[in-house]
């Protein structure tokens, strides 16, 4: 079964990010593409392209190789976008699907709370410590709905641990014992 050539230009893209610094130790680049990178690479990679960048991006794709003309690592470079955004478009679709379901993680937490504060002011403390015990629970989920997701990126992090973390503080004191009112200072 032969691969779909994007599917070979992803593999490539993937393989060139893998390496931290965008660049491939694929051997010598061919002189096409040195020249052109000589010409479009900027000192500081003011424009995203310094030289070794561009050298070990489209060294990473063999067409790139045997490209004759500067037309020719066009067409890699475009294809090589082309790649990258296919995978970018996938990682945002399963990211605005999974934070659908973590929006509904929260506002089921929020009328959880609002139930746990009514509690509280009541003096319902049993129940109010039952329903934020329950709320702990929503930022976990949205943390395994993201990390189980194909993007496998989870841009609510430190909002979920601290919603973790809220939670269970406020289940922690509520569940202290209640203060002996023959101890209770004049102020």
């Amino acid at each position: 079964m032969a691969m779909h050539p994007q599917a070979a230009q992803l593999l490539a893209l993937i393989l060139l990010l893998s390496t931290g610094d965008g660049i491939l130790a694929v051997g010598t680049p061919s002189t096409i593409i040195t020249r052109t990178c000589a010409a479009v690479g900027r000192s500081g990679g003011q424009l995203g392209y310094e030289y070794d960048s561009c050298v070990g991006a489209l060294s990473a794709d063999p067409a790139a190789a045997s490209a004759k003309d500067t037309r020719e690592l066009a067409v890699v470079a475009t294809s090589l976008t082309m790649a990258n955004v296919t995978s970018t478009v996938l990682v945002v679709e399963d990211l605005v699907k999974n934070l659908g379901g973590c929006l509904r993680y929260y506002r089921e937490m929020n009328r959880t709370l609002e139930g746990a504060l009514g509690d509280l002011r009541a003096g319902r403390v049993e129940a109010a410590s039952d329903k934020l015990l329950e709320a702990n629970q929503d930022p976990d989920r949205c943390d395994l709905l993201l990390f189980e997701g194909s993007a496998n990126k989870n841009p609510l992090g430190k909002e979920n641990i601290y919603a973790d973390w809220l939670s269970q503080l406020a289940y922690a004191i509520a569940t202290l014992p209640a203060p002996d009112p023959r101890h209770r200072r004049q102020v």
